[in-house]
This record gives structure tokens, sequence and C-alpha cells, in this order.
């Protein structure tokens, strides 16, 4: 089975992240029975991580040859299994189809097509006769929601000390992407008749001066120094709900606020610094509360200079005659998990970001036979 037809394979089953909802069944399961069988019978070494109930990373091996010694430094290949909902696709997202040089469905291009391409690159690396260095491949759960794969992988120590995550990247090398913290808040008002406001205090009126300081302190932090590949920090209100009937004077409205962090800060830190804000520049008998956050992820900020920055431009020079330039995403992956504990990451994969999560989500089918050689080639170049 080639790159190609593992991909189709791929995005024939459904695997969509419940984004917090309880289904009562593993969404991915099915994507890793897949692999595990797929990989089982070509002699490699498997095992199924438990994340969440009926929920398992898929984590596969190939050890370094008979003779050779067992060197540490092992390079970890990453995707993940889980996609974002099919509503409103304006192709069939399960039946994978190919038209112009490009296959179409859900998952085609996040991340399935760099799944497709790492595993064949692990096959046949499980078949060269002389390896040197551990590699792993790494099918992840929930990247798509709250990270709890990656989160699950580091909770052990692995022989690892590099790691490419595949997403969209057009096979250009991300060193940098920003970090997440989400929280919310509520603001409280006093209820009454809807015939007799004056009686009460509208919750939704005050959040509406919340939500108009929340637009200023997002321009805030547009003035604050820039880093050089991520630009600034930056903060969207994406979810509001007040009111309990339109008869009511509204006692409470609450809403979830995003904030994308820079390397340098701490999502704590940047609840407090948002709340302490607001709390100086609007009206101050406005009530309302913080929560404690709902997801924390730290930023991605790997050095130029790292081996696996370098190995990855020797393989793109190899194959595609560059090496390409190093760039910063907007954007979370796993990969910000391994590099808290110390190992080297970066993001590469095949397909463009612009198409990820679209309502005809593809990938071109070049960049699949690009990635799995150059995912390929990269094992080589690290020595195994």
């Amino acid at each position: 089975m080639d790159a190609l037809s593992l991909l189709k394979t791929l995005i024939a089953i459904p695997s969509i992240n419940p984004m917090g909802q309880k289904t009562g069944k593993g969404t991915e399961r099915e994507v890793a029975d897949c692999l595990e069988n797929l990989l089982r019978r070509e002699g490699i070494e498997v095992q199924r991580q438990a994340v969440e109930p009926d929920r398992e990373n898929i984590i596969a091996r190939v050890d370094v040859s008979p003779g050779n010694p067992g060197l540490s430094n092992g390079l970890l290949l990453n995707s993940h299994m889980d996609t974002v909902p099919v509503a409103h696709m304006t192709v069939d997202p399960f039946n994978p189809t190919i038209s112009q040089g490009r296959i179409f469905g859900r998952g085609s291009c996040d991340a399935k097509g760099s799944l497709a391409a790492m595993v064949k690159a692990l096959i046949h690396h499980a078949h060269r006769s002389r390896r040197t260095r551990p590699v792993f491949l790494l099918a992840t759960v929930d990247e798509e929601f709250s990270f709890a794969g990656s989160r699950k992988f580091i909770e052990q120590h692995w022989p690892i000390s590099a790691a490419v995550v595949g997403e969209p990247t057009e096979l250009t090398t991300i060193i940098a992407h920003k970090g997440v913290v989400r929280w919310s808040f509520r603001v409280w008002g006093v209820s009454a008749h809807g015939a007799t406001p004056e009686l009460g205090r509208n919750a939704i009126y005050d959040a509406a001066k919340l939500a108009l300081g929340l637009q200023s302190y997002a321009a805030e932090l547009a003035r604050r120094a820039a880093h050089p590949l991520l630009g600034t920090g930056t903060l969207n209100l994406g979810r509001i709900s007040g009111g309990q009937a339109v008869n009511m004077v509204a006692d409470l409205c609450e809403f979830e606020v995003d904030r994308r962090l820079l390397p340098d800060e701490d999502g704590r830190e940047a609840i407090r610094d948002c709340e302490a804000w607001l709390r100086s520049h609007i009206d101050p008998t406005v009530r309302f509360e913080v929560s404690d956050p709902f997801l924390v992820d730290s930023a991605l900020d790997t050095s130029e200079s790292s081996e696996i920055v370098k190995a990855v431009a020797s393989s793109r020079t190899k194959l595609l005659g560059q090496p390409g330039a190093c760039h910063g995403a907007h954007y979370g992956t796993d990969g910000s998990k391994f590099s808290r504990v110390g190992i080297e990451t970066i993001v590469c994969g095949p397909g463009k970001i612009a198409q990820a999560h679209t309502n005809a989500e593809f990938l071109e089918i070049q960049q699949l036979d690009d990635a799995t050689r150059l995912f390929d080639d990269l094992i080589q170049n690290w020595g195994c």
C-alpha cells in the first residue's frame, strides 16, 4: 500500500473530534485499529496508550538493527488521527475523491496526509539492514481540542531527542508557534421583570462594556513587543451567552476568551494581566469574575541552529533543491508539549494551512509524495 492508498483509507474512516462533548465512544479508534494492523503486518512494534476512555494513542517503534549500539537520541514522527467536524462541507468528507492532482476529503490536509507519509517512511526504514538510532511514530488523539494525546505521551520518558510534527506547512519548517490560554468571564447583574427594567441591572449591557474593554485590551497587546517570527500576542472573544428569557432583565452573562501566547508569556499571568487592565479601564460598577483557565498550552520556540532543523534543511536541499527558510505559525500543535520536556521540535508536513478545516478540504498529491520522500530521507540524515 503506497502513501496515497493509505491516505484514502484513513480519510474514509470518520474520526471527528467531539470537541469536549461526551459521545460514548472513541472517535479515533478505527483509525488506531487500521494503523496498528498495518504496522504489525510489517513487523513493527506497536503499543496503544490509553488517553481517555476508548481513545488511545498509537506508538510504533523501530529499534536499531542487530550489532549497532543502542543510541538514545531517537527521532519522533508525530501526527494526529482526529479531524474537525464536517458540517457544511461541499465534498463528501469520507469518500476520498481525486481530481486535478488533488485528493479531497476531511483530514486529507489536516493531518492524515502527514500521518500517511510518516507511516510509509517508518515502514521503509523498518526494512533497512542498518539502523543506528530508534525511530518512533506517534499518532495522537484529541489534537484538535485539548492536545490530550501528546500530553499523555510526555508523561513517560522516551529515548527521543528530536521530533517532527506533521501539520500542513507546504513542507516548510516551522520552528515557532504561539501558545494559548482560554478562560471565561461571568458578568453579574440584578434580575427584574422585563416591563420594569429600571428595577434591575442588565448583565448583558454590562457584558457589552466588558467586551468593548477586551477589544481595547486586544489593541493594547498589538502595541507590545513582537516576536520576530510570531508578531504579538492576540485575544479573541469567541462565545457569549446570557439571560434567561426575553421578558426578564438578565442577571448573568458569560463569555469565553482565547488568548494566543508568545514563547516568553505564561498563560495564567496573561489572565491576571488582562483582568487588571480591565478593572482599571472600564466602568468600576461592572461586576465580573474570571474563571480558572480551561486550557493552557505553551508556545513552541526551537533554535534555528538545532540538529533537527539542520537535518530537515539537508533533506529538503537534496530532494527539493533548496533548504527553505524557517517560519513561525499562529496556530498551536502537539509540538509544544514535546518541546516542553526537552525534545527539539519542528513542524513540517504536506498541504496548505489555508485548506485545513475548509468545506472542500484537499491535499495536493505531489505534496504527499514529496513528504513521504522527505520523511524517509530525514530518518537517514538523522543517522538512523
